[in-house]
């Protein structure tokens, strides 16, 4: 690899001391320092680049309570002349990584540019007018050093291009677009030679160039990523039906990135043909905004990606009938794996050592809290030096451990003695149900309810089952409660049941229903408050929202 020289154009450094003093011990991301450089950097091949990049100097806290500082980056920028002999302004953001282009052809953006980073560290300096300089001229003598940086990087760069020369075919023409979408367009002289730049010598057409005439750039570089994977033919049958977009529309419509282009790029060349033939029919900006989407999840710097690669299988496991267009390529795009590709600049570094020594301190404040439960002595309380200690801290984290075992044990230890006492507690009472549910069936059952009816009392599931079956009511679901409550039947002579009562010792009765689940008066007429008295008179109480119980009174002695 050829070695590169370079030389700094203007270099500008400073700090402010007072406030790093005051800073660092109060002030999380306090700005302390600015630095501005201008370096032209040449290579053997000749080519000259010039790169512009503006620091601050951030102070941070550890977890410790001990102060650093880092450079990072707010501003990098280049400018370079191509092989092509064309200039070209790139600008990075720090924060995710992307970098955007732009040609350049007017000597205001030179000046612009270095001006705007120069204004930045200008303004930092007025408002600490206590900051130290480190390199570069003194506060009133920056501006001086601007303009001989201007006139330096004009040296290097050499005279700007011209639009109308290198644009001949786009002369007077409004540059609404990067020029690096109009490329094709470079020294060409007729739509002939930008047919060829745009889809192959060997793919070119009369009728291509004449559709290449009539389309404006953005749709032909739509057109242009299906370049070397369908027929020309269908590129051309295509372009014919693509009406050419207003001025409006343009002025509306947003380019794709470099980013997209890729990612749509990639998606096409990893698509079978037949689905290509029926995205092509597809009208232009509805196909682009579709696969621009999608493109947006496999060409990201920092986000989650796809994995293209699997993309052919899933066409073909699919059926490539049924991927009928854009849409469903765009879903088969967004439901493949993911891949993380993470950027890591320094400032994330920072953050993460941050991250990670807040985590240890919270460690180290939950041991703490630990070991003042403990017996005095068993433990030895742990300052932030200590803790760095790496066997020490393993010491400790396994005496953590250990207490959270003991803890365990004896929450599950009393765990289980409460659900014991409830288990006892729970036979006790069905006990003492079970109990009062033999006394008041010997005290009920054979006994008169009322002229002509008398109380039995079903001692088995079978009988709660026939009582069900004849009255068409529930009364056999409650099997389980036998014996724990007092199931009975009002039954005539003939041992025709009438009337079924749920006789519980808390509430007395609870149910009271006839055939069908009536109320009792339905069922018994006159004969029904009888029954209730009856059952008064044998001490038996009433639930105060007792079903059944419609047109009735309760007896005197229920309270």
């Amino acid at each position: 690899m050829p070695e590169r020289t370079e030389h700094a154009l203007l270099y500008i450094k400073y700090v402010d001391d007072a406030l790093a003093e005051q800073g660092v011990a109060a002030v999380e991301g306090a700005i302390s320092g600015i630095s501005l450089r201008i370096l032209a950097r040449a290579l053997p091949d000749g080519r000259t680049s010039v790169a512009v990049s503006l620091y601050r100097r951030v102070h941070r806290m550890r977890a410790s309570g001990k102060a650093f500082h880092y450079w990072i980056s707010e501003k990098l920028t280049s400018m370079a002349r191509t092989k092509k002999d064309l200039v070209v302004l790139r600008e990075i953001d720090r924060r995710t990584g992307k970098s955007t282009t732009r040609h350049v052809f007017s000597e205001t953006v030179v000046e612009s540019w270095i001006r705007g980073l120069s204004g930045t560290l200008q303004r930092w300096m007025h408002s600490m007018p206590q900051a130290r300089r480190l390199e570069g001229p003194e506060p009133e003598g920056v501006d001086n050093a601007v303009d001989q940086a201007i006139a330096a990087i004009r040296e290097h760069i050499g005279e700007l291009p011209n639009w109308n020369d290198r644009f001949p075919l786009l002369k007077d023409d409004q540059q609404d677009r990067p020029a690096s979408a109009y490329l094709p367009y470079l020294d060409a002289h007729d739509h002939a030679q930008v047919a060829k730049n745009l889809f192959g010598v060997r793919a070119y057409r009369r009728p291509l160039a004449r559709e290449v005439q009539r389309l404006d750039i953005s749709t032909l570089s739509w057109f242009a990523m299906f370049r070397g994977l369908v027929p020309v033919d269908w590129l051309i049958d295509a372009m014919r039906t693509t009406k050419t977009a207003s001025g409006r529309s343009l002025m509306y419509e947003r380019s794709l990135t470099s980013l997209q282009r890729r990612g749509i790029r990639s998606i096409l060349r990893r698509t079978p043909q037949p689905v290509l033939r029926r995205i092509l029919k597809e009208p232009v900006h509805q196909a682009r905004r579709t696969l621009a989407d999608a493109a947006n999840c496999t060409a990201h710097r920092l986000a989650v990606t796809r994995d293209l690669d699997l993309l052919p299988e899933i066409i073909a496991a699919r059926g490539q009938r049924r991927v009928r267009g854009s849409r469903d390529l765009e879903h088969l795009v967004r439901d493949l794996p993911a891949i993380e590709r993470w950027h890591d600049p320094r400032g994330r570094t920072a953050q993460r050592v941050m991250q990670e020594e807040s985590y240890a301190l919270r460690e180290m404040e939950h041991y703490n809290r630990e070991i003042r439960l403990l017996p005095e002595g068993t433990a030895q309380i742990a300052d932030w030096g200590l803790w760095k200690d790496e066997a020490f801290r393993v010491q400790a984290l396994g005496l953590i451990e250990d207490r959270r075992r003991e803890l365990m044990a004896a929450r599950d230890r009393e765990r289980y003695e409460r659900e014991e006492a409830r288990r006892l507690e729970r036979i006790a009472k069905q006990a003492q149900r079970h109990q009062w549910a033999l006394q008041t069936a010997a005290l009920l059952d054979g006994r008169e309810a009322a002229p002509g009816l008398s109380l039995v009392v079903a001692r088995d599931a079978k009988t709660l089952s026939r009582w069900g079956a004849m009255l068409n009511n529930c009364i056999g679901g409650y099997a389980d409660e036998l014996e724990l409550d007092v199931f009975a039947a009002v039954c005539e002579a003939d041992g025709r049941v009438r009337l079924n009562l749920q006789i519980t010792q808390s509430h007395g009765v609870e149910q009271i229903l006839g055939k069908n689940n009536r109320d009792a008066v339905r069922e018994l007429g006159e004969a029904a408050q009888q029954v209730v008295d009856g059952l008064g008179a044998m001490e038996v109480s009433f639930h105060l929202d007792a079903l059944g119980m419609d047109g009735l009174r309760l007896p005197q002695k229920t309270h």
